[in-house]
């Protein structure tokens, strides 16, 4: 029996502050267990070129715990909140390009909620338990809107989404063999990835000290503090505890303290993020009823603190075992700014090159090389069968944020399947 407090998710007719949308756009909730009343939102747009045939790109914010309207209204949907929160459009949108999906998730995160909320059990306690769950969040989704499903699917995330992403795309694979409406799988594309702890975090004092944050006795003590990281690591394998993960935080919160507040997500600034003007336009309730959220959903806020506690218990686990079935299978895009120390791009490498696979040999031998936007410095990038990696210059963590312009041309260059430009010289040679 449908819950009268949970409106039926549909079309997005007007939007406060804009008005009548210029794509298709749709949104709401999907009820992934109705004993508990677990609800994932959505939004979804129409891509702007042609919805017929361009893929679908689901869009996830890692954390864990953390909203993906953080990506949508920061990084690469459609809209940015002005001051007097009206919307104007992002000339970057990624659903120029493809039809844009995003997903808040687990329950409980965002505009997603637990209406058992006080029920232990109604919560997510693992990462396989989450990953099931946005799995049928998806083939609900698919199944009241089946023209969606025929189309080439893409998951893109960043940060904490470098465990997501893998573990659904795997959970597709098996399920679309095992015979369950078939999700077009096509590709995924990981920004700034939680993957492999004990190999990312190893990096983290070379990389301060490289960019000057902290001085050589100063890399010697966030070495040391390394080695008490990679020691609990490997003590509390498999790890069920936070302990480990708070031993492990200790390099960073170090690095950050003495170099005087540097960002660890963007060491060319000091602070935290913050994003108040989500908060402000997402809690209005014109919003709110345009958008057919549930009046069982509290305030938004950019990341909820109980799933945080929940699944950063096995923060400290790898997730880079998925990815050699996944570089066999599928186009993978692996991408960082390279202002970005959390999940930076010399931790990146270390994962890539510790793994096995087909192409792997060849991946390793493979140099990069400068790719650019008209004359402008892009980043590099280098590529083996599948896969295919990407550094984002004048970028931290959030790339879409920081460099929107180069992230859509990254996508657009992806996904059309076409090499990223050479270096500069050969390029003016050419032309």
């Amino acid at each position: 029996m449908a819950d009268p407090d949970i409106p039926e998710p549909g079309p997005v007719i007007d939007l406060p502050g804009y008005g009548a949308p210029k794509e298709k756009q749709l949104a709401g909730h999907l009820t992934v267990n109705e004993a508990c009343g677990d609800n994932l939102f959505f939004w979804f747009f129409e891509s702007q070129t042609d919805p017929a045939t361009d893929p679908l790109i689901l869009w996830l914010n890692g954390g864990p715990g953390s909203s993906s309207f953080l990506g949508l209204f920061a990084e690469n949907g459609p809209y940015k909140i002005q001051d007097d929160l009206t919307l104007k459009d992002n000339p970057w949108s990624w659903n120029r390009r493809a039809s844009y999906l995003m997903i808040d998730q687990p329950a409980g995160t965002g505009l997603s909620f637990v209406a058992k909320k006080n029920e232990k059990a109604c919560w997510v306690k693992t990462e396989p338990q989450a990953t099931r769950q946005l799995y049928d969040g998806l083939q609900l989704f698919f199944d009241r809107w089946p023209r969606y499903r025929e189309l080439e699917f893409y998951v893109f995330g960043e940060s904490f989404a470098g465990r997501y992403i893998p573990m659904l795309a795997t959970a597709i694979l098996e399920g679309n063999a095992a015979g369950a409406p078939k999700i077009n799988l096509s590709g995924i594309g990981i920004g700034d990835g939680w993957v492999d702890p004990v190999l990312q975090e190893a990096t983290y004092a070379d990389y301060a000290y490289a960019h000057g944050l902290i001085d050589l006795p100063q890399k010697q003590e966030a070495d040391a503090l390394y080695q008490a990281c990679e020691t609990a690591i490997r003590q509390t394998e498999p790890i069920t505890s936070k302990e480990a993960d708070k031993i492990c935080n200790r390099i960073e919160e170090y690095i950050t303290r003495v170099s005087g507040g540097a960002n660890v997500y963007d060491v060319r600034i000091t602070g935290n993020y913050a994003f108040p003007l989500i908060a402000d336009y997402l809690n209005q309730e014109s919003v709110r009823d345009a958008l057919h959220v549930s009046s069982k959903v509290g305030p938004w806020t950019d990341s909820s603190s109980t799933i945080g506690d929940i699944l950063e218990r096995g923060e400290q686990n790898s997730s880079a075992y998925l990815f050699p079935r996944l570089f066999e299978t599928m186009q993978v895009l692996i991408y960082n700014g390279l202002y970005d120390m959390d999940c930076n791009f010399m931790g990146t490498d270390a994962w890539l090159e510790a793994l096995d696979w087909r192409e792997g040999e060849t991946f390793k031998q493979t140099p990069r090389t400068p790719w650019f936007i008209g004359h402008n410095w892009a980043g590099h990038s280098r590529n083996a069968g599948f896969l295919t990696q990407v550094l984002v210059n004048g970028a931290g963590h959030l790339v879409p944020m920081d460099q929107p312009e180069a992230a859509y041309v990254m996508l657009e260059t992806w996904l059309n399947g076409k090499a990223f430009q050479g270096r500069l010289e050969e390029r003016q040679a050419a032309e």
